[in-house]
Formats: structure tokens, C-alpha cells, sequence
């Protein structure tokens, strides 16, 4: 007896759906696909629980008759292709015959179609099996409604993730065919929440950076730089780059003839290019579209057609030469102002009226004029300098921290002009377990770094990287005890997002609200920020927002993980602002209060962003270098 044997069609059907049909997003992409090739002007997406419980799919394309309605559920029944030559050169999105079919094996589907507004047709199909085919009144065009998907196939339904997840994969489909077809009306509804709505608008340049502005928010539009290239007859390369303000690495759109593609090589080839345009690993924002004559792109390489293949080898090159030119344009190019300005950086209360002094008097003949200050004094570890203990909740200051701008470096040379010293090394101090040690306190240097005589050398302490440190260590275990306060902004700030972004953030939203956030979803792209935290400037608190916004999925679906990420960005961020700062000078007993804080804080060695805090220079060091060793 043969072991060999044929599989029934329904198996075979749920096969091949398995290739097309891995989650909802994938059904909306089809739905979406032939949509357009009906050319549509309008498509409506509806969906309930992320699509796992339901997809509808409206347009107002050509519609279908009687005949072509049930023939269009049968595997590889297509419209758009009839021969081998045109498969070597098709336009259209779609044209294997295969969605349909393989959507209505693992679900329950209702196909509703006119050609012409009033009569139409309805069929309905159960997990491949047609159930009921009656004429119904309808306008004109297509609406297909996708019901518990995998229904009969447990196995794969277990697989699928939670609603709000599939819901950003959908979106991230509609998003993709809206930027590649910018004159046709695109919606999406959620639960009954409309989540995303564009207007159409012409298809050349400033239309599409409309449609830009229309899913990810006027900021983004402003900040694309043009890219457009006739590279040789037939081939075209068009589309924006960002600039620097948009690395946020999520943003990358590649189209081939409008279709959304994902293709390695022209990837490689950006980030390689941003890579030694700009030297720097923060991607910006990248929307590619590549004409081609069809006949030169392979389209049919990937079972959901994501991947081409391009006849001629040489046309990345191209397209990395195009990319190289608009990233020299990018790079120096300044952002357009935000429509909506931001309050500067705000400083904790209680440091208002401390630190006044901002640099060394001089007198009249232009000479520097040392500080008053005390005798050179000695630090011990848990030493308290009377009434300027940092470790009181923050009752002394360092400084005004007003200007955001990046510490000024300060590295002295102690040695020969022509002598390359070893790389410094971090010294551990003794902190909080081990025995204590007698430091003396020497001085400042330039207003940048504390010079302190050890045991065994001489250590050099920068000020601003410590005091950074100490807030950084304060502000974590303010967030610890869940003690971070909050104050609501008069009028709230709206935060322009794309619509996947927007609806990260409502998902955080409960998580982000023991830490003084209150955020409130609003229609679009858009969520109101109505309180934020007490010491967290509105600018800052944007930045950070935007950032949880595009956070990994796997940290999302981790609320301990997400609630650490969120103490870090919030803590590093603001203790680099709030930090006195380089060039600053500091009275002895500011100096002694800072080290003797920083000999009990539970990491010493380095700010939150990695630098170190103290160097050392040992005595054999310095004795070598004067000669003596």
C-alpha cells in the first residue's frame, strides 16, 4: 500500500493559508491590496479586539457581478494576470488569487460587492465552505468582513498576542499604503475609536510630505529634506530624508513602484550611508520611493511579496548615491521651529536664590582674583559639612542649572608638551563598605574638578559628573517609594505622535501615573499630557515621552521592566540638567559637602551615562613624570 497519498483541499487550503494569513494584520494587507487594484478613492478599516474578532474592509472600487464574486474565493482566481509575460511584468498588487482563498479557509468571511449602486451580491463562507450566496442592495464597491480568525485552526490562534498588539501591526499596514497612495481617503476605526483618518492630496512632493504630516504629525513634515533623483531613463528615486531631529529609527519606509517592501540590501545601504555621512548610529526618518519598469523588479520572491528582486545589480548603487547626496543636504540643515513652543528647563524650588556666583571676580587690570575661601581642610568619608550636607533632601546647591547645554571638558596636562600620558583610569573609592580613608581637600581647578590629596596620589573629581551621580541615586529612590510628586499644567500639552506612537502611550498610561504623568488619548495621532513630574521640565518630559513611546515591545509587555526604563531615562535626564555644572566654581565647603556625599553613594564611580567621576594620578605616577623613578 502506497504511503503516498493527496491532501484533501480543505487541508491544502489551510496550508497556504498558513503562508499568507499569519495574523490580522496580514488579512488587512491583503484586503487593503485589492482594494486598491479596484481603485478605490476610499477605504475604511474597521476592527474589534485587534482584528482577532473581527475585520471589515470598505471601498468604493469597480465592485464585482454575481459570477465573479464566488469564482474570486477559489484558489488562484485572479483578474490581473493571464500569462507567464505578464507575470514578468505586473503592476498591480496583488495578482496570485490566493488571499481570498486562503482568508476563507481559517475564518469566517461575508463578501458584500455591486458593480453598479443598487443591486449586489452576498456570499458568505465558513472555514472554506460557502454557506449562503444571495443578491443584496448595496453601493458600489467591495466590503469584506473577516470574522474569528483561526477559528479551526486552535493551534495558530494561540500564537496570536494581545489585541492592542495586533491592533499596532494593522495600523503599521494602513500607515504603509496611505504614504504609498496619498490621493486615496484611508480610515481606521478600533473598538469604535477612530484612530486614524487622512484627507487625500496630490501625489508629488509636498503632497506626500501632507500625507507625512497627516499620520505622523506636522513636527515630522517639517523636518524631511527633499530627495529626488532621475537616476536613468525609467528609474526614478524620490521621497524625504530627516534630519537629525527624527533619529528615532522606527520610521523607515521603502517603496518599490508603491509597493511597501522590506529589502535588506537598500536598507544596508542607508544605514551604512548615515552611517559615514553623519557618523552617528541615530537613523533619521526615511520615506524611499523607487519607479522602476516593472519588467526589471522580481516582485513574486516573498509568499506575502514583501521582498523584490532588482534585474540590475547596480540600481542600489544608485539609490545610495541619491541617499548619500539629501544626507550631506540633511546634515546641515536646522529644523524648522516647533509649532507649539515649550517652556525652558525648570529648577527645583528648593535650589532657588543658592549659587549665585557664576565666576572668579577680576579686578581692574584684567587679573584673576582667587575666591574667599577656607583653609585647605580634611574629607573623611560620612564627614558633615555644617549646614551644607547634600544628603538633606537637596537643601544646598551647587549652582543655578538654567542652561541645558552640554559641560564644557576640561582635561589638564600636568606633564612634557610632547609626552602622550597613559589612558586614566576609574579609581574605586572605598564608598559604603569599605574602610574609611583621610582625603585632603586641595582645591578646584578652572571651576571643573576637585582636587583631593589620597594616601596614595593625587585624585581629580569632576563636579558635574558627581553631583550628577548623587541626584541620579536621589531621584531613583524618590520613584522607588512611588513618592514622585506631581503638577498639572493649566492647559494641557498636546503631544503631536504618529497614530501607533499615540497608542503606545495609552497603553502606558496606568503604568506612567504612579511616576506624576497624566496623559489623556485624544482622536489622530495626538495625546494630552495634563500633569507631569514636579522637577521634570515640559521639554524634558516630552523627550522622554517620546521615547517610551517607541519602546521595544518586549519591554512594553513588561511592566517591571517598563516601570525600570521609565526611572532611568527620567532620573539620568534630569540629574544632567539639574547638575552644577562645568566652569562653575564652588566654595570649599560646597567642595566638601559634594565629596563627602559622594564617599556614601551606592555607585561612586560613574555618572548614569557611563563617564567617570574620579581620576587618579599615584604618586609613582607623578614621580615619574617629574623624573624622579
Amino acid at each position: 500500500m502506497s504511503r503516498i497519498h493527496i491532501l484533501d483541499d480543505r487541508l491544502v487550503s489551510q496550508i497556504a493559508a498558513g503562508e499568507v494569513v499569519e495574523r490580522p494584520s496580514s488579512v488587512v494587507k491583503e484586503l487593503v491590496e485589492n482594494a486598491l487594484d479596484a481603485g478605490a478613492r476610499e477605504i475604511r478599516v474597521e476592527l474589534v479586539a485587534g482584528g482577532k474578532r473581527r475585520i471589515v474592509v470598505a471601498d468604493d472600487g469597480c465592485g464585482m457581478d454575481a459570477d465573479d464574486a464566488l469564482l474570486a474565493f477559489d484558489r488562484h482566481a485572479t483578474s490581473k494576470i493571464d500569462s507567464i509575460d505578464d507575470l514578468e511584468r505586473v503592476a498591480t498588487l496583488g495578482f496570485r488569487g490566493e488571499a481570498l482563498s486562503s482568508i476563507a479557509a481559517v475564518a469566517r468571511v461575508e463578501l458584500r460587492t455591486a458593480e453598479t449602486a443598487g443591486e449586489g451580491q452576498r456570499v458568505r463562507i465558513e472555514g472554506g465552505r460557502v454557506v449562503t450566496v444571495e443578491p443584496v442592495a448595496h453601493p458600489q464597491g467591495t466590503r469584506l468582513e473577516v470574522a474569528s480568525l483561526f477559528f479551526n485552526v486552535p493551534a495558530r490562534r494561540k500564537f496570536l498576542k494581545r489585541p492592542q498588539t495586533e491592533l499596532r501591526h494593522a495600523l503599521a499596514v494602513i500607515q504603509g499604503y496611505a504614504l504609498a497612495q496619498p490621493e486615496v481617503r484611508f480610515s481606521l476605526r478600533h473598538d469604535g475609536r477612530m484612530l486614524l483618518e487622512t484627507l487625500p492630496v496630490s501625489a508629488d512632493q509636498e503632497g506626500l510630505r501632507a500625507r507625512i504630516g497627516q499620520i505622523f504629525g506636522a513636527v515630522l513634515a517639517r523636518n524631511l529634506i527633499p530627495l529626488e533623483a532621475a537616476v536613468r531613463p525609467g528609474e526614478r528615486v524620490a521621497g524625504f530624508v530627516g534630519n537629525r531631529q527624527t533619529g528615532r529609527g522606527r520610521r523607515l519606509f521603502v517603496y518599490v513602484n508603491r509597493r511597501l517592501v522590506r529589502d535588506r540590501a537598500l536598507l544596508a545601504i542607508f544605514y551604512r550611508t548615515v552611517r559615514e555621512t553623519w557618523k552617528s548610529d541615530a537613523f533619521p526618518a526615511l520615506f524611499l520611493f523607487l519607479e522602476v519598469p516593472p519588467e526589471e523588479v522580481d516582485v513574486n520572491v516573498h509568499p506575502q511579496k514583501a521582498e523584490v528582486r532588482f534585474r540590475d545589480p547596480g540600481f542600489a548603487g544608485r539609490v545610495g548615491d541619491a541617499l548619500r547626496a539629501a544626507l550631506e543636504q540633511a546634515r546641515g540643515e536646522e529644523p524648522a521651529p516647533l509649532a507649539t513652543p515649550v517652556a525652558p528647563p525648570s529648577m527645583p524650588a528648593a535650589w532657588e536664590g543658592l549659587g549665585e556666583r557664576k565666576q572668579p571676580l577680576r579686578d581692574d587690570g584684567g587679573t584673576w582674583r582667587p575666591l574667599p575661601g577656607g583653609e585647605v581642610s580634611e574629607v573623611r568619608e560620612g564627614a558633615v559639612a555644617g549646614g551644607d550636607e547634600l544628603a538633606d533632601g537637596g537643601a544646598r546647591s551647587y549652582g543655578r542649572a538654567v542652561e541645558p547645554g552640554p559641560a564644557a571638558g576640561v582635561a589638564p596636562r600636568i606633564a612634557q608638551p610632547n609626552f602622550t600620558p597613559p589612558a586614566p583610569r576609574t579609581v574605586p573609592l572605598s564608598g559604603r563598605s569599605g574602610p574609611p580613608r583621610a582625603f585632603r581637600l586641595l582645591g578646584q581647578y578652572k571651576g571643573s574638578l576637585i582636587l583631593l590629596e589620597g594616601p596614595d596620589g593625587l585624585y581629580l573629581i569632576d563636579q558635574h559628573v558627581a553631583h550628577e551621580r548623587l541626584l541620579y541615586e536621589r531621584l531613583r529612590r524618590a520613584f522607588a517609594d512611588e513618592s514622585t510628586p506631581s503638577q498639572s499644567l493649566i492647559e494641557p500639552q498636546i503631544l503631536e505622535l504618529g497614530p501607533a506612537e499615540a497608542l503606545r502611550l495609552s497603553e502606558l498610561a496606568p503604568a506612567l501615573e504612579p511616576c506624576g504623568f497624566a496623559l489623556r488619548p485624544l482622536s489622530g495621532g495626538a495625546v494630552a499630557l495634563a500633569a507631569l513630574p514636579a522637577d521634570l521640565a515640559l521639554d524634558a518630559a516630552e523627550r522622554l515621552l517620546q521615547r517610551l513611546a517607541t519602546a521595544e515591545e518586549a519591554i512594553e509587555n513588561d511592566p517591571g521592566a517598563l516601570r525600570r526604563q521609565l526611572l532611568d531615562d527620567f532620573a539620568a535626564s534630569q540629574s544632567c540638567r539639574a547638575a552644577v555644572k562645568m566652569h562653575h566654581p564652588l566654595t570649599m565647603d560646597e567642595m566638601q559637602a559634594l565629596i563627602s556625599e559622594l564617599f556614601r553613594a551606592e555607585q561612586p564611580y560613574a555618572c548614569p551615562h557611563g563617564r567617570p567621576v574620579v581620576l587618579q594620578m599615584t604618586d609613582v605616577e607623578l614621580e615619574r613624570r617629574f623624573g624622579r623613578r
